[in-house]
């Protein structure tokens, strides 16, 4: 089945460049949220303000700390011909061994690659998708089709990104929500499913399935998987076209094993 080179960097790619863009979004509107209320509130009493002021500049001096330890130790994993392990976030999965696979720089190339085709002519977008790119841990990618190519087969893939309460970001469900609302607003051309919770590996994650018409009668089916683990959004995206590449990403699923 043949589908456009810009297509297949879509259906793999798109999570990846859109989702922190949309929680950066996201997180500069509740910026200007806050500023609003500082302004509102200016009038309250010195000792109210000095309370505050103190108990966020505790907060926000913990918060970094935590960011800056959570930082310094956090890992890629490994991938090796076949399987995908990672001990940061407790997370193992198995693929078939003849399927192909990118390391982070592999996935990083690919997903500069496909900005400009996502961005176009908007530099707004295009900002956010350069923030995306500083913001998220490309971990896992594994095709059963050449990565890149002219065709778009099943795949794997596995992405973190660093979020925070001031993204209003508290669990897999409202990073899947803020993805849904870019996409939308950016007239993506896909149909989506309620966001539902499901139990993979051992792990309660949320998912939202979207699909997209391929253009030659065949429909894209895409599950995004989401939770928070140790300050991150951790995703999973799984990629099929039918019941036979369904049954491999099923496969792949029951191998998923959280510790």
């Amino acid at each position: 089945m043949s589908i456009t080179k810009k297509t297949s960097l879509f259906t793999m790619l798109i999570m990846m460049m859109l989702v922190a863009a949309a929680c950066g979004d996201k997180a500069d509107n509740n910026a200007q949220t806050e500023d609003t209320t500082k302004t509102e509130t200016a009038a309250a009493t010195d000792t109210d303000n000095a309370k505050t002021e103190d108990t966020e500049s505790t907060e926000t001096s913990t918060d970094a700390a935590a960011e800056e330890d959570n930082s310094a130790n956090v890992e890629l994993g490994t991938t090796e011909k076949g399987s995908y392990t990672n001990d940061y976030f407790g997370v193992s999965l198995k693929f078939p061994e003849e399927w192909e696979f990118q390391d982070a720089e592999g996935m990083n190339e690919l997903t500069s690659a496909s900005s400009d085709a996502i961005a176009g002519d908007d530099d707004t977008k295009k900002k956010q998708l350069e923030l995306s790119q500083t913001k998220t841990l490309n971990l896992l990618m594994a095709s059963e089709l050449p990565l890149g190519g002219q065709e778009v087969g099943p795949s794997a893939m596995a992405i973190a990104e660093k979020v925070s309460l001031l993204q209003g970001i508290r669990t897999g469900k409202d990073y899947l929500e803020a993805t849904k609302k870019f996409m939308v607003d950016s007239q993506f051309p896909y149909e989506y499913k309620d966001i539902a919770t499901e139990t993979i590996g051992g792990k309660e994650m949320d998912v939202m399935q979207i699909t997209m018409d391929a253009g030659d009668g065949t429909t894209i089916t895409q599950d995004y998987y989401s939770t928070i683990i140790e300050g991150y959004a951790f995703n999973f995206i799984f990629t099929y076209l039918d019941d036979a590449s369904k049954a491999e990403i099923d496969n792949i699923k029951k191998s998923v094993q959280f510790k």
